[in-house]
C-alpha cells in the first residue's frame, strides 16, 4: 500500500468476536474508508474483510468494510475471515548498505581468535 509492504494477520470469526482483538491491534485503516479499501485492492483476496466503521441500522448492530470487490456492510454475528492484524515489513537494505557490516563482522571474529 503506497510503497510499502504489509503483513496482514486473519482469522476467521464473527465481527463480534474479534472486535477487541481488532481495536487492540489498531489497524491502520479504522475509521478510513479511502486507507481500508486501498488495503483490500492490494491484498487481492477473496473474502478477505477489512472492517472500518461499526454502525447502527435500522436498530441492527453491522460493520462496514472492504474486500476486493468494493464496500458492503453486514450484521456484526456474520461469519467470515477479518484482517485483525498489519504490520509494517521493514524494506531489505541495499547490497551496498550491508557490505560495511559484513567487513566489520569479519574484523571481529579475526580479533576474537587472536
Amino acid at each position: 500500500v503506497d510503497g510499502q509492504a504489509w503483513e496482514l494477520v486473519w482469522q476467521n470469526g464473527t465481527y463480534d468476536s474479534l472486535e477487541a482483538t481488532i481495536e487492540s491491534n489498531d489497524v491502520p485503516w479504522w475509521g478510513q474508508s479511502d486507507t481500508a479499501n486501498s488495503f483490500a485492492t492490494a491484498a487481492n483476496v477473496n473474502g478477505l474483510r477489512f472492517a472500518f466503521l461499526e454502525a447502527d441500522f435500522s436498530g441492527s448492530d453491522t460493520v462496514l468494510y472492504f474486500d476486493n470487490n468494493g464496500q458492503t456492510q453486514v450484521f456484526q454475528t456474520t461469519q467470515a475471515n477479518w484482517v485483525i492484524n498489519a504490520t509494517a515489513v521493514p524494506a531489505p537494505l541495499p547490497i551496498l548498505g550491508i557490505l560495511p557490516v559484513v567487513g566489520f563482522l569479519k574484523r571481529m571474529r579475526k580479533r576474537q581468535r587472536a
